[in-house]
């Protein structure tokens, strides 16, 4: 399995990314918002959000499970509408808090009908 500071084929990835349904919070100019996150790995992360950014912007991630939130800084690499990309760098403690909220957290695959 890839380390974090694998590349991954035709992508800028450090890390494989895992499918989840996350309700988490950014904060940006001093204010949370609610965002979705949807896809995770100890090196960034795929959210859904109500607001437009541009690579570069630099913003605050708060995402858990149960009832240990944790904040991360991030920083949008790529901007597709209300969907983001962002990556971040974080200590041995952080990057073990990640894969627990990741092992905690699916997303269901597709239910397949005769």
């Amino acid at each position: 399995m890839p380390d974090e500071r694998t590349i991954l084929p035709n992508s800028n990835r450090r890390a494989p990314r895992k499918k989840v349904d996350i309700e988490g919070w950014y904060n940006y100019s001093d204010t949370w918002y609610p965002c979705k996150i949807y896809d995770l790995s100890v090196s960034g992360a795929g959210l859904k959000i109500n607001q437009f950014f541009i690579a570069g912007d630099v913003i605050r991630l708060k995402f858990g499970v149960r009832e240990d939130f944790r904040i991360v800084e991030a920083i949008v690499v790529n901007a597709n509408g209300t969907r983001i990309g962002v990556r971040f760098d974080v200590d041995p403690a952080m990057k073990d808090f990640i894969e627990d909220v990741m092992a905690s957290y699916h997303k269901a695959p597709p239910i397949r009908r005769p």
